[in-house]
C-alpha cells in the first residue's frame, strides 16, 4: 500500500507540474485522450511483464515480439488476405506459443530468464525483418472503419464513465450500509456519505448529456489537435468563447466540471477537522506534514503565478522556473503524503473519513480537467478490462497466491506442494498473451510497422512501470494497479517532455533514472522493513524475558 501511495503521489505531483509548466496545455482534450491512449498500451505489456517479475524472471523479448506481431498481422490480413477473426487467433496463438517456449526453457532447461528472453528479443527481431523483406507494412484505409477502431475508437465521453462509477459505488455503499444495519453493529455513517458523494459523481456525468450535443463533444475533443505546445495556441480553444454572455466564466455547458468541482469544496473542512485531531493525537507528527503542506502550497502559488506570467510576457519557461515549480510542488506533495500518512497511522478510526476526504479531493482535482470535452479511447476499455481481471486473478485465487509464494522462495513453495514449473510457464504465457493484446493495439494504432524498430526498446517501459508500481525485482511483490499507476507516471514524463519542448534526446535517459530510482527505493524499503521487523522482535523477545 505504501508503494501504490508512493507512486500515486509522484503521478499527481507529475500531472499538477507539467500542467503548470505548460500553461494549461497538458488539460487539453487532445492531450489527454492521447496520453489515455499511450498509458493503456504500455500499461497493457507492463501487466503482463509485472506477473513475469512476481515470480522472480524477466521477458526482454516483450518489444521484439510487439514487431513480430505487428508484421505477422500485415502479412496475414493483407498480402494472404485471410481476414480480420484468422488473422487475430494466428497472432495470439504464435504469442502464447511463444510464451510457452520461453517457460519450458527456463523449467525444463534450466535456462537463466535473462538468456532465453534476450535471445527471444534478437530472434522475433530477426525473423520480423526477414519475413517482410525489411519493408515497411501497414493497413492502409481500408480497416479505418472496423478493425482499426480497436485502437482508434472512442466508444463513449468519460462523463458516461462517471454515471457508471457513481451508479456502481452508490449501489454497493447501499448494500454495506443496509449489512451494518441488519447487524446492529458498527456505524454506517461513513458508507452513507459514500452513497451521497456517488449520487453527485452520477449526476455530474448526467449532466453533461443534459447540457452539450454529440456534435459539439466530437468537434471539442478533435479540434484541440492544432498546437499544443504553448499557451499562445491554448488560448485560442479557451471555452469561456462558448458563452460570450459570460466572460472569464466556465460556460454553463460543462456541468460535469462544475458540479465536480463544487463537490470537491467539501473536502476542506473534513481535512481541517482531521488535522485538528491529528495535532492533538501526534503533535510533532501533524506540525511537520501540516508545515510541509502549507508551506508548498503558498509556494506553489507563487511559482505558478510567476509562470503565468512568464506566458503571458510570451516568454519562454526557463530552467529557473521548472526547477522553481518542481521543488516547491515537491514540498507540498511530501506534506501531503506525510499527512495521509500521519492521520492513517494515529487515528485508525478516522480511516473512512480520511478515505472520503481523499475521493473528494480527486473530485476537486478532476474538476479542473475538461471531463466533458473528453472522449475515451478505446485502448481503455482494453486496460480496464484486463487489468480488472489480472487483479482478480493474482489476488483472489489461489494460482495468484502461488505466484507470489514462487517469488518468495521457489524451493519452499515447492515443498509446500506447488508445481513451480506449471506456475513459471503459466507467469510466461500470461506475459506473451498481454504482449499479444498489446502488440496488436500498437500495430492498428500506427498503421506503419517498421521491422526494424516497431517496438524497439518498449520492454523498458514495460519493466520501469512495472518496477515503479511495486513489483520487486526479487520477485514476491506485486500489484496491478501498481502497474497501470507507473505506466501512467511513464508517459505523462514523456508527455511534458514533448509540452515542455526538453530534447527528446533524453528521453531513454529519464526512463533509466526512473528505473534506478524505482531500484533503489525497493532497496530502500526493503532494508526498512527488515530493520523495523528485527526492532520488533527484539522487543517482543525483552517482553517475554520480562
Amino acid at each position: 500500500m505504501n508503494k501504490i501511495m508512493g507512486i500515486l503521489m509522484l503521478l499527481v505531483f507529475a500531472c499538477i507540474a507539467t500542467n503548470i509548466l505548460s500553461g494549461g496545455s497538458f488539460v487539453i482534450p487532445f492531450n489527454l485522450q492521447n496520453l489515455m491512449v499511450r498509458t493503456s498500451l504500455f500499461g497493457i505489456i507492463g501487466i503482463g511483464v509485472a506477473f513475469v517479475i512476481i515470480t522472480g524472471g524477466i521477458d526482454l523479448s516483450i518489444g521484439s515480439m510487439i514487431g513480430l506481431i505487428g508484421c505477422l498481422m500485415t502479412i496475414t490480413l493483407i498480402d494472404k488476405e485471410l481476414g480480420i477473426v484468422p488473422t487475430l487467433l494466428i497472432v495470439l496463438g504464435v504469442s502464447i506459443l511463444l510464451g510457452f517456449v520461453h517457460g519450458l526453457l527456463i523449467t525444463k532447461a534450466h535456462l537463466q530468464p535473462f538468456v532465453v528472453t534476450l535471445c527471444g528479443l534478437l530472434i522475433y527481431r530477426g525473423v520480423a525483418r526477414w519475413i517482410t523483406g525489411d519493408s515497411t507494412g501497414g493497413f492502409g484505409k481500408q480497416y479505418n472503419d472496423s478493425l482499426r477502431l480497436l485502437a482508434t475508437g472512442k466508444p463513449f465521453a468519460t462523463a458516461t464513465v462517471l454515471i457508471v462509477l457513481g451508479i456502481a459505488v452508490t449501489l454497493f455503499c447501499i448494500y454495506k450500509t443496509v449489512l451494518i444495519l441488519r447487524k446492529t453493529e458498527g456505524n454506517p455513517l461513513n458508507w452513507i456519505i459514500g452513497a451521497v458523494i456517488s449520487i453527485c459523481i452520477a449526476v455530474s456525468g448526467v449532466s453533461r448529456f443534459t447540457n452539450v450535443s454529440e456534435a459539439q463533444v466530437l468537434q471539442l475533443s478533435q479540434g484541440t489537435s492544432v498546437n499544443i505546445m504553448s499557451k499562445r495556441d491554448a488560448t485560442k480553444l479557451d471555452i469561456s468563447k462558448f458563452d460570450a454572455d459570460k466572460p472569464g466564466r466556465r460556460p454553463s455547458q460543462f456541468m460535469p466540471e462544475i458540479l465536480l468541482n463544487y463537490v470537491g469544496y467539501f473536502a476542506i473542512p473534513l481535512a481541517v477537522s482531521l488535522a485538528l485531531i491529528f495535532l492533538k493525537r501526534d503533535t510533532n507528527a501533524a506540525l511537520l506534514a501540516l508545515g510541509l503542506l502549507i508551506s508548498g502550497a503558498t509556494l506553489t502559488l507563487w511559482a505558478s503565478s510567476y509562470v503565468s506570467s512568464l506566458f503571458e510576457e510570451r516568454k519562454d519557461v526557463g530552467l529557473l522556473a521548472i526547477t522553481e515549480v518542481i521543488i516547491t510542488l515537491g514540498i507540498f506533495i511530501a506534506g501531503v503524503d506525510r499527512f495521509l500518512k500521519g492521520v492513517y497511522r494515529s487515528l485508525p478510526e478516522y480511516r473512512g473519513l480520511l478515505s472520503i476526504t481523499c475521493i473528494l479531493s480527486l473530485c476537486w482535482l478532476v474538476s479542473q480537467t475538461p471531463i466533458c470535452r473528453t472522449l475515451v479511447p478505446m485502448p481503455m476499455v482494453f486496460l480496464a478490462t484486463i487489468s480488472t481481471a489480472a487483479a482478480i486473478f493474482l489476488n483472489k485465487t489461489i494460482y495468484g497466491r502461488y505466484l507470489l509464494a514462487l517469488g518468495n522462495n521457489e524451493s519452499a513453495a515447492r515443498l509446500s506442494g506447488i508445481n513451480t514449473d506449471r506456475m513459471i510457464i503459466l507467469a510466461y504465457v500470461i506475459c506473451a498473451f498481454c504482449t499479444a493484446i498489446g502488440g496488436i493495439l500498437f500495430a492498428l494504432d500506427g498503421n506503419s510497422i517498421q521491422p526494424a524498430n516497431h517496438g524497439n526498446f518498449y520492454e523498458l517501459y514495460a519493466i520501469a512501470a512495472a518496477v515503479l508500481g511495486g513489483c520487486s525485482l526479487r520477485g514476491g511483490e506485486g500489484s496491478i494497479a501498481g502497474v497501470v499507476i507507473g505506466a501512467a507516471v511513464m508517459r505523462v514524463l514523456y508527455n511534458s517532455i514533448t509540452l515542455l519542448k526538453i530534447p527528446t534526446s533524453l528521453e531513454f535517459a529519464i526512463i533509466g533514472v526512473v528505473i534506478m530510482i524505482g531500484v533503489l527505493a525497493d532497496e530502500f524499503v526493503k532494508k526498512l522493513n527488515n530493520a523495523k521487523r528485527q526492532q520488533e522482535e527484539v522487543e517482543r523477545a525483552n517482553l517475554v524475558d520480562e
